[in-house]
């Protein structure tokens, strides 16, 4: 009985033995099985369709979880008028202590409101700077993206700081953690951290902003979304990739959208020795001016790039306003070079080879 009367904890006047953990957890056993049951009743005869039977079952849940907390409660011996004084008791606990100032279950609880508050304040001031105020001074989309993210991130460090200080927690007291964070952030947090610090140069310098379309590697895709520590792509196949920072910052990335979104599209077509290469170039040009997505200024340009092995090759430029819209105009380019090639008699020849026999054996 002694062992059973061993004190585990202590919340201020009340302590909690082993006696009481034992007798508890049949208590919370029965709690969770009545639920349980009373929930296979009402689901395997379809009851829960009528709201009155819904109603009910919650109102039944909640006295079977009453009931089970005032029997632990007296199996703490804590009266019914000392329930709140016991949860006080609980919630000022101390945990651990930060620079003298004792970390409760309030504590933390106070914190985690304060920083959700900050985090909804911030949600709500990004929202107002991007639809209201940036748009009044004309400032770019991507710009306003970038500038509203940097402010959200900015209330929610202040929120953090006010529920520091309001805490009685000094900020210069946790400097001990701060080179504890470091000394962890040096052996298993640095491509974390380089991803946080790459995503705050994309935020500043703008290398690319949300609604680019770029090639990273040979992936080509339009970015959607850019946060601290990844970006999100989605590719011209509609995959969503996340990609982390750093890959922005230490590899070479094709923006097609920087600066000009115009963008040149090159189509090379070979086609059969002793076919004339003025009506090979009337054909190309043709072809790009019946492309829909085609520009007609730059107007589209055509080369004669080489004598091949099979064929004279050429090479078809032509421009359009929006890099989103390169590969259906690639497509729509090769139908229509293949319609004017045929009403020109143009052949595209595949590679051929002439075998000449000197000598047959006997």
């Amino acid at each position: 009985m002694s062992f059973l009367q061993h004190e585990i904890i202590q919340f201020g006047e009340y302590s909690i033995t082993i006696l009481n953990i034992l007798l508890i957890v049949p208590i919370l056993f029965v709690d969770f099985l009545l639920n349980r049951l009373w929930r296979r009743f009402v689901k395997k005869r379809d009851l829960l369709k009528k709201k009155v039977i819904k109603n009910l079952s919650r109102v039944l849940r909640g006295i079977i979880h009453l009931a089970a907390f005032i029997a632990v409660m007296r199996v703490l011996g804590v009266k019914l008028s000392n329930i709140f004084d016991f949860i006080l008791a609980v919630l000022n606990f101390k945990l651990f202590s930060i620079a003298e100032t004792n970390i409760s279950l309030m504590t933390i609880i106070v914190m985690a409101i304060v920083i959700f508050i900050a985090a909804k304040l911030a949600k709500l001031m990004r929202n107002y700077l991007q639809t209201k105020v940036f748009v009044r001074f004309n400032i770019e989309e991507g710009l306003r993206l970038s500038l509203a993210k940097l402010i959200g991130y900015l209330i929610i460090i202040i929120g953090v700081i006010i529920a520091l200080q309001g805490l009685g927690i000094k900020l210069t007291a946790l400097t001990v953690f701060a080179g504890v964070l470091g000394v962890a952030i040096g052996f298993g947090m640095q491509s974390i951290t380089a991803n946080i610090i790459s995503g705050l140069v994309i935020l500043f310098e703008r290398p690319i902003k949300e609604g680019d379309m770029v090639r990273l590697n040979q992936t080509i895709g339009t970015v959607m979304k850019i946060s601290l520590r990844a970006t999100v792509i989605r590719t011209i196949l509609n995959e969503h990739l996340v990609v982390p920072n750093s890959e922005f910052i230490n590899s070479v990335v094709e923006n097609m959208s920087y600066g000009d979104i115009r963008l040149r599209i090159k189509v090379s077509v070979g086609v059969a020795y002793g076919t004339d290469p003025y009506l090979v170039r009337e054909a190309l040009i043709e072809a790009a001016k019946a492309t829909e997505f085609v520009l007609d200024t730059p107007e589209p340009n055509v080369f004669f790039k080489e004598f091949g092995e099979s064929s004279l090759n050429f090479e078809l430029f032509a421009w359009i306003d929006n890099p989103s819209k390169r590969f259906i105009t690639e497509s729509d380019l090769h139908f229509e070079i293949v319609k004017q090639f045929k009403a020109r008699k143009i052949t595209i020849p595949f590679p051929q080879r002439d075998v000449y026999i000197k000598q047959m054996p006997e």
